[in-house]
């Protein structure tokens, strides 16, 4: 019964551990998807206002140059310099950043977005090296003078377009992962594209220079149709980039999708004052090349905002998942000390149900048990085997000379000194006051049973020290055999055993005597 108890309790311990489960009770780790920033309603209403406040400031200022636009501002070369070197720094960082992404998520988009910013950032190098006064005293260090505009417009042309291109195509092709063999052959592919496509660039604002149409006029005189009709292409592109990004940002609620729609109107803003400068150095120009810096800062920023967010998230939550683990542990411990402390009761409780509380000797019922046994196992192996009621001689004057307390220490002893005499297999026990039984499991004579009492004799009749005074006692013992004195019934044979133990002490006491019929005859039985 005590076993089944504990097994119940140990069970019902276990939800305790199992209580603390970091997946259901934190709610801050985040999830594989929550680490992609094109996730379905990965844009919080937090992440939505400050899309709606940069994107109205964009097109506040916008609607300022219009004003203004005309007003003409120091001459700064070096601007352009400036200009040109942060958009080749942080398109490439935003292009890496975007391939690092499609290693994580093996998407296309990822993959084709990443070209046109490695591409935005790569035709700077021909458009500052082509651009009058930048990077050379007068003049420019490759083309002639249509190759800066020419290249501009290239950037402003095909940056959009390579950006629609990764937007157009939502469906099911475009959205399935991509094998890692796969994901490194678009890696390559989107860095030579990019590559490729600046190099283009380069041969047609300088080998075919003189093959391009005119977009740029001496001061004072109008610009060409070829201009406004380039520009016109770059804003229109843009805008349908715009769209798309819009588009699905605000359907999906997708963080990347709703700031790169705010990337492209900027970079709608930046091609609009181009278009409405009336030269270079003007409020317009100055802002056109101020929003392509926006432009190409944004995304990045973006990146950078959500990543610092999603750190913060992970820090919250691994300080949760530590105090959880502190608590799992103590939870664990706590455990671990019941089950000990239960296992303890039971063993007080198994101590207490077999075993004598003073001498720590089988008690009566525990005897019981391994007599059947033992008669059990004689009576079917054909063996004999043998019991014995012994009774300390002299007892009750130490208890009323020295008190109960030396009493109890006496039988303490006498019970080591009887458990030194007998065999493993034998059990000895206490059944209760001075009187003890001792149940020898298999014997080949009743001589046997002799020795072992004669032996139990002689060790008690060694002085004992009790409370620092000798004490002398002896012990009359009672044998009944098995099957001599005819009988396979425990009760009957321990009440033969008991005969013969009185016939000792009426023989002189510190004596064993074995039953035989006439003890029944002169005990009246």
């Amino acid at each position: 019964m005590t076993l089944r108890k504990s097994s119940t309790i140990m069970e019902s311990s276990k939800p305790h551990s199992a209580a603390i489960h970091p997946a259901r009770e934190y709610d801050d780790v985040p999830e594989q998807g929550e680490l992609a920033l094109d996730q379905k309603g990965s844009a919080d209403p937090n992440a939505l206002r400050r899309v709606a406040a940069f994107t109205a400031l964009i097109v506040l200022i916008a609607l300022g140059v219009l004003a203004f636009g005309a007003t003409q501002l120091p001459v700064l070369p070096q601007f352009t310099t400036l200009h040109a070197s942060f958009i080749f720094l942080v398109n490439a960082i935003a292009g890496f950043v975007l391939l690092g992404q499609f290693r994580y998520r093996r998407l296309p988009f990822y993959a084709i977005l990443a070209g046109a910013y490695l591409f935005g950032a790569f035709v700077t190098i021909p458009f500052i090296l082509a651009f009058p006064s930048a990077l050379k005293a007068e003049g420019s260090v490759i083309g002639g003078p249509q190759s800066a505009i020419w290249a501009w417009h290239f950037w402003h042309i095909l940056f959009p377009a390579i950006v629609a291109l990764s937007l157009i195509p939502r469906n099911s092709l475009c959205e399935k992962p991509l094998s890692e063999q796969q994901a490194n052959r678009m890696i390559s592919a989107s860095i030579a594209g990019a590559a490729i496509l600046t190099f283009a660039v380069g041969i047609a604002i300088t080998v075919f220079h003189d093959s391009l149409p005119v977009l740029l006029t001496p001061p004072g005189t109008p610009l060409p149709p070829a201009f406004y009709f380039a520009g016109g292409l770059a804003a229109t592109i843009a805008a349908f980039a715009a769209f798309l990004a819009w588009r699905h940002g605000l359907r999906q609620r997708t963080i990347l999708h709703l700031w790169l729609a705010v990337s492209l109107t900027a970079f709608l803003a930046d091609i609009a004052a181009s278009l409405g400068a009336t030269g270079r150095y003007t409020v317009a120009w100055y802002f056109g090349r101020i929003e392509s810096m926006i432009a190409a800062g944004i995304l990045l920023l973006a990146f950078l905002y959500e990543v610092n967010r999603l750190y913060r998230r992970l820090t919250i939550a691994m300080s949760k998942l530590s105090e959880a683990n502190v608590k799992l542990v103590s939870l664990i411990d706590e455990k671990d000390r019941l089950v000990a402390d239960l296992q303890h009761s039971e063993e007080q409780v198994r101590q207490l149900a077999y075993y004598d509380a003073l001498t720590c000797l089988p008690n009566r019922r525990l005897l019981l048990d391994r007599f059947r046994q033992a008669l059990t196992q004689a009576k079917r192996h054909g063996y004999s085997m043998a019991v014995m009621f012994l009774d300390l001689d002299r007892f009750k004057q130490v208890n009323d000379t020295l008190g109960h307390d030396a009493g109890d220490e006496l039988l303490r002893q006498v019970a080591v000194r009887i458990t030194g005499c007998i065999r493993s297999g034998d059990t000895v026990s206490r059944s209760g006051g001075d009187e003890f039984i001792l149940v020898m499991a298999e014997i080949s004579h009743p001589q046997d049973a002799a020795l072992v009492a004669d032996k139990i004799i002689r060790v008690l009749e060694t002085p004992f020290e009790i409370a620092s005074h000798p004490v002398q006692i002896g012990v009359s013992i009672g044998i009944a055999v098995y099957p001599i004195d005819g009988t396979d019934d425990t009760q009957e044979l321990m009440k033969k055993a008991d005969m013969a133990m009185y016939a000792a002490k009426e023989s002189g006491r510190n004596c064993y005597r074995f039953y035989d019929d006439g003890l029944a005859a002169h005990q009246g039985v």
